[in-house]
């Protein structure tokens, strides 16, 4: 009788916690503490504290990457005419094909302190977060609709309720530009008003692999 009470035991916690167990990950997933991935439609009964939104899923179809909940703040990239030895993307299908963001960021945080990098320098990068790459980005915005979606879910800022805002990426375009995205998607490095100069203030969205 015990034998059977055990199991019938385990069938009932596995079936409690199967709507909270992916076994799958999609785009548009929640990411929560503890590196748990739930659906939007179990998120409310699961008990899980949000962290992030599904963007990327890889071919195991377990990881990924996610964006962060909210907007850090409006910082510059960096300081204009410095190297900093990330290797510079000029072609607009060349940048695109970078998805080095972790590693450009590590690059920049462990600089030195004699340069500031006020965009990495907001970003919780000991714990897993940082600035993606333009190719990282472009990959969110083309899953705007449905990240924007869980955003508003979680209680989240939402990219589509932003209007215009620019965001930055870690790709460099040169000593003095760095590449960035608008709300809308529309892929930069330069515009009018700051010129792409690295010193120029837009916003930060850190992204995490999980």
């Amino acid at each position: 009788m015990r034998k059977i009470a055990r199991h019938l035991m385990t069938a009932l916690l596995i079936m409690v916690a199967a709507p909270f167990v992916k076994a799958q990950v999609h785009v548009g997933d929640i990411l929560c503490e503890g590196n748990v991935v739930v659906s939007p439609s179990s998120f409310a009964v699961s008990g899980h504290t949000p962290i992030g939104v599904v963007f990327h899923v890889d071919g195991s179809r377990q990881h990924g990457w996610a964006v962060g909940l909210k907007d850090l703040g409006k910082y510059a990239w960096g300081p204009n005419s410095v190297d900093t030895r990330v290797r510079n993307y000029r072609g607009m299908q060349e940048a695109v094909s970078d998805f080095n963001g972790y590693a450009h960021t590590k690059t920049l945080i462990e600089a030195g302190y004699d340069i500031e990098y006020p965009a990495f320098d907001s970003l919780d990068f000991k714990n897993g977060w940082y600035l993606p790459a333009i190719g990282q980005m472009k990959r969110l915005y083309a899953n705007l609709g449905k990240v924007d979606e869980s955003l508003s879910t979680v209680g989240g800022t939402t990219f589509s309720s932003n209007g215009e805002w620019e965001y930055w990426s870690s790709t460099e375009y040169s000593l003095c530009n760095a590449w960035f995205m608008d709300s809308f998607g529309k892929l930069h490095y330069k515009d009018v008003t700051y010129n792409g100069s690295k010193d120029g203030r837009r916003y930060v969205r850190a992204v995490i692999n999980f």
